[in-house]
């Protein structure tokens, strides 16, 4: 699997795990293993828990927390691609100049606003005591400036490619610009609006793909916007 632009990413599955080579990156970026921890814890949520055996070792490309302009390697035991393609969203991140962070706003058909808080973890908590699964949205707002139309076609793929449960991708208005003339058409913010439907895997299944998978979003988006 080879993701990314000016960037490029491939992912080597091994029998314990897979071995990330990031191409293209720049020298003298600083980044830090709290960085990379920060968007990996963001896979947690109640009922989900990431292998706790992992181990990423850095072979080569950072040495004492700088980029040296080589291709970055890991040995990531115990990983998968999707937690691989946030390793490599991490980096990509670092050579923007704005941020790239999506973020759930819908679990179930609920809005996650904080007044709703309550009501998705009983969503959450009754999805885990069934077995079951809900879907839902998640939204990651970019720079006003940014043309969209650049990264439509290689965002959808990659994540098409890498999750099945994701049905619907939104850029900008989306279907609401069917509604609109070209003397009164606005964009009232430039974002990327994923839907994702219910976890359909029989063995652990995730209670809402949504409210973990946001940061495989964003991570994308920074590897197509780079």
């Amino acid at each position: 699997m080879k993701l990314g632009n000016n960037i490029k990413v491939e992912v080597l599955e091994k029998e314990d795990g897979v071995k990330v080579i990031v191409s293209g990156v720049k020298k003298g970026i600083k980044i830090t293993s709290t960085d990379f921890g920060m968007d990996l814890f963001r896979r947690k949520m109640e009922g989900v828990t990431p292998d706790p055996r992992e181990e990423i070792d850095v072979i080569q490309g950072i040495i004492e927390e700088v980029m040296t302009g080589e291709d970055i390697i890991f040995d990531y035991k115990h990983g998968d691609k999707l937690s691989a393609v946030i390793l490599a969203g991490t980096i990509a991140k670092k050579h923007l100049s704005y941020e790239v962070k999506a973020l759930a706003q819908e679990i179930g058909g609920i809005n996650t606003a904080e007044q709703n808080k309550d009501y998705i973890k009983i969503a959450i908590q009754k999805m885990l005591g069934t077995e079951d699964s809900i879907g839902g949205v998640v939204e990651c707002i970019l720079p006003y400036t940014l043309d969209l139309n650049e990264i439509k076609g290689s965002f959808s793929n990659a994540i098409y490619s890498l999750m099945n449960e994701v049905t619907a991708i939104q850029f900008g208005n989306g279907i609401k610009d069917s509604r609109s003339s070209a003397k009164d058409y606005k964009l009232n913010k430039n974002s990327v609006i994923v839907t994702f439907g219910p976890h359909m895997k029989k063995e652990g299944r995730i209670p809402s793909l949504a409210g973990i998978r946001d940061v495989v979003v964003d991570s994308l988006l920074a590897l197509v916007l780079y």
